[in-house]
């Protein structure tokens, strides 16, 4: 029969006996490669390929003729092409599938490669022979319709492929045909998630298309874990607008951490206190805005909301106290004093200002023992006018007394240390009266044991220490100060003249400007001391009459600043009564009765 006349069933025939034969025949030249002068080369490969559920339903099923499929050329089977499968699956060919792949094997037309899902060659045997060939062999001789398995999908996509992600779930048993209709659409579409997912009901993103799943599941055969990641990225752009401060390390670090994955209600937030059960806030017991973690944090900024939660509330406050270093905002200052969350055992609702103000050993340190809100109120920290409004408080007469001294009002002109450590001021006198310091003579020294110190005024009078003198000083002599210096004690300043005036124009009161020398201004004379008159005239030298008995008394004559020769009558008659009418109209006795020598008119008795 001549070559043109042979059926194309008995050419194809003719061809693979002849390339079995060939192969058979020289199975050397068949593992080496190609033998022109055999035929078509049939690899040995065949013998596992024709095991694949392709070739099995192709050949041995359907008995397809292989030049179908093959493109054979002078000694080779040729490859299979998208073209060749699309002539009996139009359809099917139209399929959008691993197009760079196809285009790099087929050229720029291609869209698909159908054997990259359906097994068809040796190494895609391999992975069929783990047990499924058998299964399938049970399964078609049954005298049932052959159908091909479901495509291994894994085979690629157990890896990446380009920017599909490589499938972590969804994997078990024929699950990618129960969400894809590859042969459907011309792109392979996913099922709708819900037909599985009945319990879930997510109303949460519903612009994410698929019931709102994939607004957050943006990969389908991602893990679940992947869609964290979503709500950060979304609602930098979406409303609500959530900012980035909202999760942080070893915090909120996930979104999930508060809210239901699937039901992100408002009510069924997770509450702060499931996680901060411990946390104590300041005063919660007596304040019920400080028993919600939210009256200060704002759940989408817990760490930086706080700076500005205290103004909310006390919008009235504006201390000025120094802020801490490193807390920006209002409520920098506030939680400087304030610790928002204290331990459970702290008392008080502010720190000790010791723990900042280190320099004290305790509250009470400073200011003689005073507690430091007793000047510093609490949001009214910065004293100004030199602290004299607060001074009041505590020291009201002893401003009312630097009132009256101008030199005084300078509290820290004699306080220093002011206004923690306030000196006495004892010592800082001479800082402005030297002059009257080195004029006091050593029982004077101490200032403040005469005066006030505030007012300056003189307020402990000299006989609180002069007793004695103050006691035996004559009534005139009783103000010390009309003789005496106040600083020195000396009594030069104050001239007996400037009262006696007439006394100090007599003999004896020009003898001394002070009169000491025979006047004692106050106390006893001392035991040793001569009688004043006697001091200077000697009994014993006296002339005429005052040597005689009772006239030694010079006193009981004398007054000391009378003039001796015009001495009167009177004195005479105080003691010589009976001698009242002797003479009564001489003006004076010592015209007759001689006191001094030589003296007395002439012819007088002798």
């Amino acid at each position: 029969m001549p070559e043109r006349e042979l059926s194309p069933v008995a050419v194809l025939i003719a061809i693979v006996i002849a390339a079995l034969s060939a192969c058979s025949s020289d199975k050397s030249a068949g593992e080496s490669g190609p033998n022109p002068a055999r035929g078509v080369y049939i690899p040995l490969t065949w013998q596992t390929a024709r095991t694949t559920t392709g070739h099995r339903i192709h050949v041995g099923g359907r008995h397809i003729e292989c030049t179908r499929c093959h493109e054979l050329t002078g000694t080779t089977i040729g490859r299979v092409s998208p073209e060749r499968c699309r002539a009996c699956h139009e359809k099917e060919g139209a399929l959008v599938h691993a197009a760079n792949q196809a285009r790099t094997r087929f050229g720029p037309t291609a869209t698909a490669d159908c054997t990259s899902c359906h097994a068809f060659t040796a190494s895609q045997a391999a992975v069929e022979l783990g047990g499924s060939a058998r299964d399938r062999d049970a399964e078609h001789s049954d005298g049932g319709p052959l159908q091909a398995p479901p495509p291994d999908c894994l085979r690629c996509h157990r890896v990446a492929q380009g920017h599909v992600p490589a499938i972590a779930i969804h994997v078990k048993g024929n699950a990618c045909l129960s969400c894809h209709r590859p042969h459907e659409d011309a792109t392979p579409k996913p099922a709708p998630c819900l037909d599985c997912h009945r319990d879930v009901s997510p109303e949460h993103a519903a612009h994410g298309g698929e019931g709102g799943c994939k607004g957050c599941h943006e990969r389908q055969h991602g893990k679940a874990e992947d869609a964290l990641g979503t709500c950060a990225s979304c609602h930098a752009s979406h409303e609500p607008r959530i900012p980035a401060t909202a999760l942080f390390a070893k915090g909120h670090d996930t979104c999930e951490s508060c809210h239901r994955p699937h039901d992100f209600q408002k009510a069924l937030v997770t509450p702060c206190r499931s996680c901060h059960d411990t946390v104590h806030a300041l005063a919660d017991t007596a304040v019920t805005a400080h028993q919600r973690c939210t009256s200060c944090h704002d759940p989408h900024d817990v760490r930086g909301s706080p700076r500005a939660a205290c103004t909310g509330c006390h919008s009235n406050l504006h201390p000025d106290h120094p802020k801490l270093a490193g807390a920006g905002g209002p409520a920098g200052v506030c939680v400087g004093c304030h610790d928002p969350h204290p331990p459970s055992s702290a008392h008080g609702i502010a720190k000790p200002c010791t723990s900042c103000h280190a320099t004290a050993a305790s509250d009470v340190a400073f200011h003689h023992g005073t507690e430091c809100e007793q000047c510093h109120k609490p949001h009214d920290f910065v004293l100004d006018d030199g602290g004299k409004a607060v001074c009041h408080q505590c020291h009201e007469a002893k401003l009312a007394a630097v009132a009256v001294n101008p030199g005084h009002q300078a509290c820290a002109g004699c306080h220093g240390g002011l206004p923690h450590q306030p000196a006495s001021g004892a010592g800082s006198c001479t800082s402005c009266h030297m002059k009257e310091h080195d004029r006091a003579n050593p029982g004077h020294q101490a200032c403040t044991n005469c005066h006030e110190p505030h007012a300056g005024a003189v307020q402990a009078p000299c006989k609180s220490c002069h007793a004695v003198e103050a006691r035996t000083a004559p009534s005139g002599h009783a103000a010390c100060l009309n003789c005496h210096e106040q600083h020195s004690g000396a009594p030069e300043n104050a001239a007996c003249a400037r009262c006696h005036g007439r006394e100090a124009q007599t003999k004896h009161g020009q003898i001394s400007a002070t009169c000491t020398g025979c006047h004692q201004p106050h106390g006893p004379a001392p035991p040793s001391a001569p009688p004043p008159c006697q001091s200077c005239h000697e009994p014993a030298r006296l002339p005429g009459l005052h040597t005689a008995g009772k006239h030694t008394d010079c006193r009981g004559c004398h007054s000391g600043h009378d003039d001796p020769a015009a001495a009167m009558r009177a004195p005479c008659l105080a003691c010589h009564t009976d001698r009242k009418d002797h003479f009564p109209d001489a003006p004076r006795c010592a015209s007759c009765h001689l006191f001094e020598s030589g003296a007395g008119p002439p012819g007088a008795a002798r």
